[in-house]
């Protein structure tokens, strides 16, 4: 009988253990779906590079060859390694120097993200802007970072994820797409987007398509993207 009953109750904790574990991989913040817009140099480091162009401070383009390094610490973020297309040796570049980058047809720009302001000292970081015009008021910027993977027969100890920023006329700061600044997010999007009234009543309204649920992970990210997309040719 007591060998019955714990079986019972291994059977009935195994499915509970995997929707613990299902649960947790939901609420895991930087959420989002692998890349492969880059190539591994090593274990922990993936570089995204080939030709492109840089576009410096003062609006003069270059041509060349670009190399921006992805790993677990944002600071390789900050900057780029660029060998113009005349010349052999590569120079180290930051927001100082240019205005934004292009390689693989990506337009990366600096960007500060909120929480920069502490963790390392209020630089931007460049992300891939996803905006097809630079004059939208609403834009997405496309992050990617290396995290942990805890699968204990993984091929390397990192993979490669991407999360997106939400940069609106009124913020300082790009906000992460589960930042409290849009909880909750019916209420909070459909205000910071009331000049467009259509949009923020099917936001408000939690249209299907236009519901933010903070346990769809990867999936809210369709959310913002087609919001901010709405957004910026609403009116025209």
């Amino acid at each position: 009988m007591k060998k019955l009953i714990l079986g019972l109750c291994i059977a009935l904790t195994v499915p509970t253990m995997s929707n613990a574990q299902g649960f947790l991989d939901k609420m895991k913040k930087f959420a989002g779906t692998s890349d492969s817009l880059g190539t591994w140099k090593n274990s922990d480091s993936y570089m995204i590079e080939g030709s492109g162009s840089i576009t410096l401070t003062d609006g003069t383009k270059q041509d060349g060859t670009v190399q921006l390094n992805v790993t677990d610490m944002k600071k390789t973020l900050t900057y780029i390694m660029f060998t113009p297309a005349s010349e052999m040796k590569p120079k180290k570049l930051t927001d100082d120097d240019i205005q934004y980058f292009t390689v693989k047809g990506k337009d990366f720009y600096p960007v500060r993200m909120k929480e920069d302001d502490i963790t390392i000292g209020n630089k931007t970081i460049f992300m891939e802007m996803i905006n097809a015009s630079t004059t939208d008021k609403f834009k997405m910027y496309r992050l990617r970072k290396l995290e942990k993977v805890e699968m204990a027969n993984a091929t390397r100890p990192y993979d490669v994820k991407r999360g997106y920023y939400v940069m609106l006329p009124d913020f300082k700061n790009a906000h992460e797409i589960v930042d409290m600044t849009f909880s909750p997010f019916a209420k909070k999007m459909s205000e910071y987007l009331k000049d467009c009234p259509v949009l923020a009543k099917k936001i408000e309204d939690k249209e299907k398509g236009y519901k933010y649920n903070m346990f769809n992970g990867a999936a809210n990210d369709e959310v913002f993207i087609r919001v901010m997309q709405e957004y910026n040719a609403c009116g025209k």
